[in-house]
């Protein structure tokens, strides 16, 4: 049996937002900044699998709770007891007349195992929100205070503090409905748990799950970032000179912009959000001419050529100089690796970057700058929706935090590696590749310790 929490408190405090929230949807009833927004009681589940582990119902808002207390205390129900009174009043005219929004709520009071009641800290705890504490407390059931908007500066959040425990309500959860915290959620778990130990297990396993799910979708975040920046980075396009034409750097530059948008996309799909809760402006792009160093180190490596020693790699100098001379005197790739022989196991792969050099034709790629921009743009964005409510009904902007010089530098190697292999940008990597693998490491680390 699933754990019953009844969602209350005043117009517009943000509860079918905080639903929202730990729902991790969007859909869930209609959230604006107009008075009196939810208008009916809905009712919705937190699933594991097949099993119902929590059960949230949401309600219209407190309007006129300092009426509805007198006539709490007039002649017709005064004489009741405890939360004797709730029947009786509902089956009154007045919960059919002017207190019909107010009825809508205490007609769930009896059937609830926990109620949830939503403070904006925002304000300050006026009479009418101290009303709707004292008739809550009347139907005899546990309340768990919920402070909205705890990310939001308040100076009244001590006086609500101080307001709550006069009212023995101890059980106080910050939770920001708009700048989201995975802590806050646990702690309210866990006030559940306190409240109900009977379902503590169950719970238990509700929390874990959530915390699964949160580092899964880390994980594929970073790995949706890694393969844009390898596929960046391995992106080339041959032009006819350098500096290119203004046209050929358009393509090049539409080129990669389209491929951060597909990022963005994807990102925002993972997280379930819109395309308007992320606004990006387009990427300043600096292309830089290609060229491969035959003699560094990496490259010579992928040759099959080891230098490990002196005279491996004197070798290796030696069967480069003769590359660049029968590729000047015959302008052919093939005579290339005919020289190179059974040393080049991966001719094909070179045949025309080295043609390229040896012919004066050009590539355009992007230079570190513009990696380094796309990268942290890329970050900013997971970090963002990591921690992004559901009930945020403001876009976000885009900006690109300073840059970290040792996390950039552990970036470079992977870029310059992507470089040397254009047909990366053609196939995405299986997640087992070892430069995929690294990226997403340095990724995740520069993440989780906001060092980026």
């Amino acid at each position: 049996m699933s754990i019953s929490l009844l969602v209350v408190g005043h117009a517009n405090t943000g509860k079918t937002s905080l639903i929202r929230t730990l729902l991790r949807r969007q859909d869930f009833g209609d959230v604006s900044d107009r008075a009196g927004t939810t208008r009916h009681v809905e009712s919705v589940k937190i699933n594991i699998g097949h099993q119902t582990i929590v059960t949230l119902t949401d309600t219209p808002g407190f309007e006129d709770s300092i009426g509805l207390w007198d006539i709490r205390h007039s002649d017709s129900f005064h004489s009741f007891q405890g939360s004797n009174w709730l029947r009786p009043f509902c089956d009154s005219h007045f919960a059919q007349d002017e207190f019909e929004q107010e009825a809508k709520i205490l007609k769930q009071l009896t059937s609830t195992d926990i109620i949830l009641y939503v403070i904006d800290i925002r304000q300050a705890p006026l009479g009418k929100y101290l009303d709707e504490l004292s008739l809550l407390a009347s139907a005899n059931k546990p309340i768990i205070p919920i402070l909205n908007f705890s990310a939001t500066p308040s100076a009244h959040l001590d006086a609500w503090r101080k307001v709550l425990a006069e009212r023995h309500l101890h059980a106080v959860v910050k939770y920001d409905s708009v700048a989201f915290y995975f802590e806050d959620e646990k702690r309210l778990y866990q006030s559940i748990q306190s409240l109900m130990p009977e379902h503590y297990d169950a719970v238990n396993q509700l929390v874990t799950s959530r915390e699964e799910a949160a580092q899964l979708r880390l994980t594929m975040a970073t790995n949706q970032l890694a393969e844009l920046l390898i596929k960046a980075a391995s992106s080339r396009l041959e032009c006819a000179q350098y500096p290119p034409e203004i046209a050929e750097s358009t393509v090049f530059e539409n080129k990669i912009r389209q491929l951060e948008q597909h990022y963005i996309t994807q990102l925002l799909r993972l997280y379930e959000f819109q395309q308007a809760d992320l606004v990006v402006s387009p990427l300043a792009i600096q292309n830089d001419r290609w060229q491969q160093d035959i003699f560094e180190a990496q490259t010579l490596k992928e040759w099959g050529i080891d230098t490990g020693t002196s005279a491996l790699t004197g070798a290796a100098i030696g069967a480069g100089i003769d590359v660049m001379s029968a590729g000047l005197t015959l302008g052919t790739a093939t005579t290339i690796g005919a020289i190179l022989g059974a040393t080049w196991k991966t001719g094909q792969h070179y045949k025309d970057t080295l043609k390229s050099k040896l012919t004066n034709r050009h590539y355009l790629c992007l230079d570190n700058a513009t990696l380094t921009l796309l990268c942290l743009r890329g970050l900013t964005a997971i970090q963002h929706l990591h921690q992004r409510g559901h009930a945020s009904q403001q876009s976000y902007q885009l900006i690109t935090p300073s840059k970290d010089n040792e996390f950039i530098d552990q970036m470079k190697p992977f870029w310059k590696q992507a470089q040397q292999h254009p047909e990366w940008e053609k196939h995405t990597l299986p997640e087992s590749h070892p430069t995929l693998q690294n990226i997403q490491t340095v990724l995740e680390k520069a993440l989780t310790s906001n060092k980026h």
